[in-house]
């Protein structure tokens, strides 16, 4: 990695963790400079604009969720596989930056942008969480097929509960008045899946 992807890596890295405080509609070249010591020309000189910023900033995030989320789940048993994932998924962001009150960043530009005119952001926004939500739905069509859960459980369905769990866990966790939020969020997963498993099965 030279120099130049060095310095890009650590805007990217400040952006992550400012977008993921305060928001990332907002977020501006100056605010990044401040953040990055850097001057605004330097920060300008790897982004084109304002949005490919925020795009890369996002782009940036995903990577991270890969690493961090999706590639520890892999478990051999499906079912397993979906609930580490989830699990993985409650907590990445508050081990990712331990010295920062945050919340998912994806989460966060959705909510901003959702009603804000179309643009390149909004759309780079939706299209990350449909894929989210695409990546759920295969893991549970996994479970299915290997026998996990029952032959005529509706995968989209399921994973649009397991998203919408994650969104209301990522939205409150920080504003009602539990003492252990992710304990509760993991046990409603499990809660959930229960439902749709073959009744033999533990």
């Amino acid at each position: 990695m030279n120099k130049g992807e060095r310095t890009r890596n650590e805007i990217l890295k400040q952006s992550i963790i400012h977008s993921s405080q305060y928001g990332l509609a907002d977020i501006t070249i100056g605010t990044i400079s401040k953040l990055c010591n850097m001057s605004r020309t330097g920060v300008i000189s790897h982004f084109e604009n304002k949005e490919d910023m925020q795009i890369a900033i996002l782009e940036y995030g995903e990577e991270l969720f890969k690493k961090r989320v999706i590639q520890p789940a892999w478990r051999e048993d499906p079912l397993n596989h979906v609930i580490a994932l989830l699990e993985n998924w409650a907590d990445w962001v508050r081990e990712m930056f331990t010295e920062h009150q945050v919340s998912c960043p994806f989460i966060k530009a959705v909510v901003e942008f959702q009603n804000r005119p179309d643009s390149k952001v909004r759309t780079f926004t939706v299209s990350q969480q449909n894929r989210l939500i695409d990546y759920l739905t295969h893991r549970i069509n996994r479970c299915v097929e290997h026998g996990r859960l029952k032959e005529n459980t509706d995968s989209v369905a399921v994973a649009y509960e397991l998203y919408s769990l994650y969104l209301g866990h990522a939205i409150t966790q920080h504003s009602v008045a539990i003492n252990t939020p992710n304990t509760m969020f993991k046990s409603s997963i499990v809660r959930l899946l229960k439902q749709y498993q073959i009744s033999s099965q533990p």
